[in-house]
């Protein structure tokens, strides 16, 4: 694969790939067809998991340990050819072994009406991309004909299911549309997609069936209602865990009027000035990490009968608001019409959807109701939508059509490149509950599945972290612009021909209504100096004014400063030194990342490898590694001879059985042979130790050693090295502490914060999988998005210009909020995003019942100590006591226990109702022991005990 999968991308290709296996043998032996379904929401990925899995199909996985099926066929099924155009693009985009480029068509081709002229059967190691609508009963590829060489399309899948060489499987995309209850050609409805399932006309059923789809329900039913069979479970990915991996955008911003006024030219300028932002802030950040340009995306959804006067003032005031774009070719259009628009000036050609993402000269996009399924858009940036709210559904869908973050992966400290914004002035807050339910999850419509959004924020507003400044500074920056002002007026007195105002002008006019421009014969330059003398730097040498070719010297004008504003509350809320010791005190708190365990010990230490030779980080790591292994795998052969010596019998010869009847004695005889593995066999045994400890150390091992052992011998001593367990044990102990000795020595050295972000992901997930206990620090929230409509406090590291900060919490979190608020040592606080995976959220690992997870405390507050340092403090409520608060409390030890001195205060608050609020202090070494020694499920007892006070 061109692109690294993600976690849970790679599972579900594991999983679903494994399971193919299985169906393809129970076929084989038994002759049982089966189905299954690969149920994924909108947003995950869902073509690349399936490229990643026929990839691995044709070719096997070395990282994922897959195993090649080399007779393998897919037939994937749409009920659109321009779905299968985009399909067949993506996997050329991101399946290096199906594909060199997308004009490769080597595994990958697109049945056509005249698909049988070319073919007699389906070949191994190809994916056939096919159209329902190309198998009606009147089609040529049903009727055959002369333009087919008189093949039916029904005979050659007939002869491909049929023939021992080839294992064809049928995917089907958005299998959850023309597969309805009754689908079935039993039920004698005899659609084309039962037909092809159940074999038509009595030709051999599909053997292998893989539905995808973001609602599987009705696969499932339709698979359910054929007796002959079998459904396997589903392979499920969860919205949590596609919103973890930072592949959708974190934040829905929907703006609503309160009333219902007439608000629609004020929400367009809303939403080009936020989209102008975006445009802004994703140029800025690119720029910065090196990163390709996004080229944000506006979308308009228009009303359904729009004029072409009123879409040429839309493209007015677009383009009176958003600087940068082009009128010629920064419009374009996805009506159902299909054509070229001419609206005033501008002419709106149509675009296929599904090339949208890749036309980044298109960055403003017309649309009427949802943009067609299986369109995705990562730089859809922001909509302004004159749908009405009957419309719902259709904003919904084409909100969850854009919530693919445009990187591929979360950027951390900066709310607005994590969310998308919707303008909405025909809505008001009531009327969008539907659209809320939809991409919450709570709804499903027209066949569709939410997205499961994480945060939907109404009437948002974007809170910036403060930067303190005081009346003296206003004061400073006042006097600065005074005397800019007057530096630029003396040097507009110095141009050639300056003449002073004319009296009655320049009472009214400007300095410019005043000059008049008068071509001099001399240059003019500083009256005290001449020509014979020109200025002098401090260092004795020269600085005359170079003569430009007409010999009029124009003296630089300094550049105009705006003029300052006087202080806003926010940037008052904390004086200078409280700022600074915030920013240590929040910069002090260490965090340890839940660990994960790697999917191929081998396989994440080339990922570590090849990551610090691009990074620069260590440009020899690869070739380290490829030798080391090398080494290792000799030394491992050595140490664990017997074991060795008896696996490598097991390969370099074959037993075999010999039966001999006597029909005439009527006797019966056996004995047993031994045959030497010829070549071929040893290759082919060897590419076990391919899979398991990847081809790029399998090779390096045979380049090291093939003088002096030859090919054969070193396919040998691997094909026996990966059948002792004890010596792949031991070469995964190598491979494990090697990638922590890598971390080790890059976390020493500081390297890491100077990688860029994409750099900084890739090394942090590669960390996790790594032995040990890593750190890392909270990532500094320069800007986050939250509601208007919540309650707001001051004091908060992020504000608007008011001072406050708009937060969702209930009455327990109000109740803590106030009362450390209150207290004179309290500086500031943060609110720790709750269940985030994202680095700006503080996070303690514990173990539960389930395996390892991690608690995010609410707040952390700022306080000062005896001498005035600020120190950062955990308070942590709990409104209800579960299962997992004992192991909570023993995660908060454990942690504690390492980092002793980093908090001046860790509370525990319970909530023991009627708004009693009791509180144990963590940082007291009798709690800690009390905790440890606990060992009731309901942890209540400890709030009423001697280690537990009331919270005031």
């Amino acid at each position: 694969m061109r692109i690294e999968l993600k976690d849970f991308q790679a599972k579900a290709v594991s999983t679903l790939s494994s399971k193919l296996e299985s169906m393809r043998r129970r076929y084989e032996q038994d002759g049982e067809t089966s189905s299954i379904c690969l149920a994924s929401p909108t947003g995950s990925g869902k073509t690349v998991m399936c490229a990643a899995t026929i990839e691995a199909l044709f070719f096997g996985d070395d990282d994922l340990g897959l195993s090649p099926d080399e007779n393998a066929v897919v037939l994937w099924l749409s009920d659109s050819p321009s779905l299968n155009e985009q399909t067949c693009v993506r996997f050329a985009n991101v399946a290096d072994k199906l594909a060199d480029n997308v004009l490769d068509h080597r595994h990958l081709e697109t049945v056509t009406n005249h698909f049988g002229a070319a073919h007699d059967v389906l070949d191994p190691r190809h994916v056939y991309f096919l159209s329902k609508d190309l198998l009606s009963r009147n089609g040529l590829l049903t009727k055959g004909g002369e333009l087919n060489s008189g093949r039916i399309f029904w005979d050659i899948l007939d002869r491909t299911i049929k023939d021992p060489e080839r294992n064809l499987y049928l995917f089907i995309d958005e299998a959850h549309r023309g597969l309805g209850s009754n689908a079935s050609s039993d039920k004698g409805t005899g659609t084309i997609y039962a037909n092809l399932i159940d074999g038509y006309e009595g030709r051999a059923a599909m053997p292998i069936v893989v539905g995808v789809s973001a609602t599987p329900q009705r696969f499932d039913a339709a698979m359910d209602l054929r007796e002959n069979r079998i459904r396997m479970p589903r392979v499920t990915v969860t919205p949590r865990e596609v919103q973890e991996s930072g592949l959708l955008k974190d934040i829905i911003e929907l703006r609503v009027p309160e009333k219902d006024d007439p608000v629609e030219h004020q929400y367009l300028t809303m939403a080009c000035q936020r989209f102008a932002l975006a445009c802004s802030k994703w140029d800025e950040y690119c720029s910065e990490q090196g990163e390709r340009s996004i080229h944000p995306l506006l979308l308009v959804q228009t009303a359904d009968n729009i004029s072409m006067s009123a879409l040429a003032e839309l493209c007015d005031q677009i383009m009176s608001l958003v600087p940068g774009l082009n009128e010629a070719t920064c419009f374009a259009n996805v009506f159902g019409e299909h054509k070229m628009l001419a609206a005033g000036k501008y002419l709106i050609p149509y675009i296929d959807p599904e090339f949208v993402q890749d036309s980044p000269n298109v960055r403003v996009l017309f649309a009427k109701e949802a943009v067609s399924n299986g369109w995705d858009c990562p730089r859809a940036e922001v909509i302004f939508s004159q749908r009405r709210r009957s419309d719902s559904t259709y904003i919904a869908q084409l909100v969850g059509r854009m919530v693919r973050t445009p990187l591929a992966r979360r950027i951390d400290g900066d709310d607005i490149l994590n969310s998308v914004a919707c303008y909405l002035p025909q809505f008001n807050p009531d009327s969008t509950k539907d659209v809320v339910d939809y991409l919450m999850g709570r709804k499903d419509a027209m066949g569709e599945s939410s997205i499961g959004a994480k945060n939907i924020v109404l009437k948002p507003v974007t809170v910036t972290t403060v930067d303190p400044r005081t009346d003296e500074d206003y004061e400073d920056e006042l006097e600065q612009y005074e005397a800019n002002q007057e530096a630029i007026k003396k040097a507009k007195e110095r141009q050639p021909g300056f003449q002073p105002p004319i009296a009655g002008i320049g009472a009214r006019g400007s300095l410019e209504d005043a000059l008049v421009p008068i071509r001099d014969e001399e240059p003019i330059i500083d009256s005290d100096k001449t020509d014979s003398e020109p200025p002098s730097t401090t260092d004795g040498s020269t600085n005359a004014i170079p003569k430009p070719a007409d010999g009029i010297i124009k003296p630089i004008t300094p550049a105009q400063l705006s003029k300052p504003k006087p202080p806003t509350k926010q940037e008052q809320s904390f004086t200078k030194e409280e700022w600074a010791g915030i920013k240590e005190a929040f910069g002090s708190i260490p965090v340890q990342r839940i660990p994960k365990k790697a999917r191929n010990e081998f396989q994440s230490l080339l990922r570590t490898a090849s990551l610090l030779v691009e990074t620069g980080l260590d440009r020899d790591a690869a070739r380290d590694v490829n030798h080391k292994f090398s080494q290792r795998l000799a030394g491992s052969i050595v140490s664990n001879e017997d074991e060795y010596l008896a696996a490598r019998h097991e390969v370099e010869v074959s037993e075999t059985v010999k039966i001999t009847l006597d029909k005439l004695n009527e006797t019966e005889t056996s004995s047993q042979e031994e045959a030497m593995t010829d070549p071929e066999g040893l290759r082919k045994a060897a590419r076990d130790a391919d899979v398991r400890f990847g081809k790029e150390l399998t090779q390096a091992y045979r380049r090291e050693n093939y003088a002096q052992l030859g090919r054969q011998e070193c396919d040998l001593r691997l094909a026996a090295a990966v059948r002792t367990p004890t010596i792949v044990d031991d070469l995964e102990r190598w491979a494990a502490k090697a990638r922590k000795d890598y971390f080790d020595t890059v976390d020493g050295s500081g390297s890491y914060d100077f990688l860029s972000d994409a750099a900084k992901q890739r090394y942090d997930e590669l960390a996790r999988e790594t032995e040990g206990r890593r750190l890392t620090r909270i990532e500094w929230p320069t800007s986050l998005i939250t509601s208007d409509l919540f309650a707001k406090y001051p004091r908060h590291i992020v504000q608007k210009e008011d001072g406050l900060c708009p937060l969702e919490l209930n009455d327990m979190e109000q109740a803590i909020v106030n009362t450390e608020l209150s207290k004179a040592r309290t500086v500031a606080f943060y609110r720790n995003p709750s269940g985030s995976m994202s680095a700006k959220a503080f996070s303690i690992p514990y173990m539960s019942s389930v395996g390892r997870k991690a608690l995010h405390p609410d707040f952390i507050f700022f306080v000062r100590d005896a001498e005035g340092t600020v120190l950062p403090s955990l308070v942590d409520p709990h409104a209800e006591f579960l299962g997992d608060t004992l192991a909570k409390l023993k995660g908060y030890v454990s942690y504690l226990r390492e980092f002793p001195n980093v908090f001046k205060q860790v509370l525990f608050v319970g909530d023991m109702g009627n708004k009693e609020y009791r509180v144990i202090n963590l940082l007291r070494d009798d709690v800690q022991e009390a905790i440890l020694s606990y060992t009731e499920v309901d942890c209540k007892a400890l709030f009423y005990g001697p280690y537990a006070n009331t919270y005031q």
